[in-house]
């Protein structure tokens, strides 16, 4: 019985401790809503002021103004818009790009040091970018003007687009048929390269963690199966992280401690554990569409000053994080233990009972040794005779 409740109390303990691991708060395009995910569990929509939208897709999100970049595929006008997210402001919406015709938004990304919104035009094999003006300054004379950073060939087809603002690196997949590749420049185009060219499939989808330097990507596969994988960003270290069956990966991101993608087949959002701590992936709920875009909503901009000094970031928070719950739930369970113990103890003592340790004394009344303990006896019988009077 003792054992049995040992067992459910260590349990217990260690249920609460990997559940005190919280996820990234995440935002994720619902067709023609945003819904928050905050925390993994609660989930809640987001109103846009005076805007129809019609099917939301690509996402991207600058945690120092709070503001969110989408794309609408279906809408009349406009391209790409945006949206303050602060509390304190209402919700409107605002026209970045106009619509084209013959142009897409395949991916967005952010740079918050110049202000740059980059995207990929599928249609165009281009990768564009365009300043934005927070403050409406008529000065910025390059606000609201589109520049084209790569004009690529006529067989490519970039898909996914991620930024570094630390580094200054703009990387995105590039999925041609006879031979798709992972590619690379600096910001403003230059110095182009491809950083992975052999044994990918279709790396549709790709995404960045800054402070680890790591790159993910997505493939997802005609018999169905799917990969999730990723390197550091200069391409070496590559690895599978996870095989899966079933599911059509359509939006990736990564958090502090779990990568995270959403399914078109199930309509569902999943993440796993970085750190490989997780076999398989958890899912975060269902939707009521597939969800073609997923961000982390951060509540901080990226500190670049913690990156080592070659490009490997310091220990991440979720290495750290599983160095303390690990540390915790031992030291928990050795007092629970060391509870247990001195509870069986107890139990023990009580039963016996308190008994007292008698000692029988061997000496006779007259306080006088028996003879048989001297080895002469003669000699005692003689000592005896001269002791009487």
């Amino acid at each position: 019985m003792q054992l049995e409740v040992y067992y459910f109390i260590v349990l217990a303990f260690t249920v609460v401790t990997v559940r005190s691991i919280t996820q990234n708060d995440l935002i994720i395009s619902d067709g023609d809503q945003l819904q928050f995910l905050i925390n993994g569990r609660e989930s809640r929509t987001l109103t846009l002021d005076s805007y129809n939208a019609s099917k939301l897709s690509a996402l991207a999100y600058d945690p120092a103004t709070k503001k969110l970049f989408f794309s609408d595929l279906r809408h009349l006008h406009g391209h790409i818009f945006s949206v303050n997210l602060d509390e304190e402001s209402p919700n409107l919406v605002k026209d970045i790009v106009e619509k084209n015709s013959n142009e897409t938004v395949e991916s967005l990304t952010y740079d918050p040091v110049d202000k740059m919104l980059f995207w990929v035009d599928g249609f165009n094999r281009s990768i564009r970018r365009i300043r934005i003006d927070h403050d409406d300054d008529p000065s910025d004379e390059k606000a609201g003007v589109i520049e084209i950073v790569h004009f690529l060939n006529d067989e490519d087809k970039p898909q996914g687009i991620v930024s570094d603002p630390c580094t200054r690196m703009l990387y995105w997949t590039n999925i041609y048929n006879s031979r798709p590749v992972i590619e690379r420049s600096f910001l403003n185009g230059s110095q182009r390269e491809i950083l992975i060219e052999t044994d990918l499939l279709r790396p549709i989808l790709l995404a960045l963690d800054v402070m680890e330097q790591r790159l993910y990507w997505a493939e997802s596969l005609r018999n169905g199966y799917f990969h999730i994988m990723r390197s550091f960003v200069n391409g070496s270290e590559r690895e599978t992280i996870y095989r899966g069956l079933g599911q059509i990966v359509i939006s990736l991101t990564v958090g502090d401690d779990f990568v995270y993608w959403s399914d078109y087949n199930h309509k569902k959002i999943w993440c796993l554990r970085k750190d490989g701590s997780s076999r398989s992936p958890l899912s975060l709920g269902t939707f009521r569409n597939p969800a073609l875009g997923l961000v982390v909503s951060r509540h901080q901009p990226v500190n670049c000053t913690m990156m080592a000094e070659e490009g490997q970031a310091e220990k991440s928070f979720a290495e750290k994080s599983e160095i303390i719950t690990i540390a915790v739930c031992l030291t928990g369970t050795c007092l629970i233990l060391m509870g247990i113990v001195a509870a069986l103890i107890f139990r023990v003592w009580k039963s016996m009972g308190c008994q007292r340790l008698t000692f029988v004394s061997n000496k006779n009344e007259d306080d006088t040794f028996p003879f048989h303990y001297f080895d002469d006896y003669s000699n005692s019988y003689a000592m005896v005779d001269k002791a009487t009077p």
